[in-house]
């Protein structure tokens, strides 16, 4: 049978790579630097120590006019490093975040996720307020529409994970043991 823990996924993912950047020690313990990268106060610091010792200098050197990392020039330089398109992206879009050395704004990153939450939701309620405007106005309450539309879905600060799951069933498995994979699966991941 599989193993569906997870753990070994969690470390490849997660915790492997916050031990390369030096951030987690080796029995999963903040270090100094990963003390300094939670307080904003020293996140910089600890940004420059990543910088100096895990990023070569070509790398470091793509910078726009003004000294800040230029997006398009480092993903093309982890691309010509050999990673695929997904990898280079997650790798540019990291070494972007570490050398601008700045904290992220959590207002920044509020509106992007609200506008993407927001095309669904607000393609909805045009259409009731449409089929509600003539009854409204023969009633002569259109408030009452505006006062029924739902609040945006509130975005949680701090950082985003995504998690990539990969299931190598053997086709030696039974339908059962597949079904079996796939509840557990389900109770594991949709905590059902």
């Amino acid at each position: 049978m599989l193993d569906m823990a997870g753990a070994k996924s969690a470390s490849d993912n997660i915790v492997g790579p916050m031990r390369r950047l030096g951030l987690i020690a080796e029995d999963g313990s903040l270090t100094d630097r990963g003390q300094k990268w939670r307080v904003d106060e020293s996140y910089g610091t600890a940004c420059q120590e990543i910088l100096d010792e895990i990023y070569p200098d070509d790398v470091k050197s793509l910078t726009t006019h003004d000294g800040a990392p230029e997006p398009s020039q480092v993903l093309t330089w982890f691309k010509h490093k050999g990673f695929g398109g997904s990898n280079a992206s997650q790798m540019a879009g990291t070494f972007v975040m570490i050398a601008s050395k700045e904290l992220p704004d959590a207002s920044a990153d509020q509106k992007p996720a609200a506008k993407a939450n927001g095309k669904r939701p607000s393609a909805a309620p045009p259409r009731v307020a449409k089929a509600a405007a003539a009854p409204a106005a023969a009633h002569a309450a259109p408030a009452v529409v505006r006062e029924t539309q739902a609040p945006a879905p509130k975005v949680p600060d701090g950082p985003r994970i995504h998690l990539d799951i990969q299931i190598h069933i053997p086709a030696s498995a039974t339908p059962e043991q597949i079904d079996r994979i796939f509840e557990s699966m389900a109770k594991h991941l949709y905590a059902k």
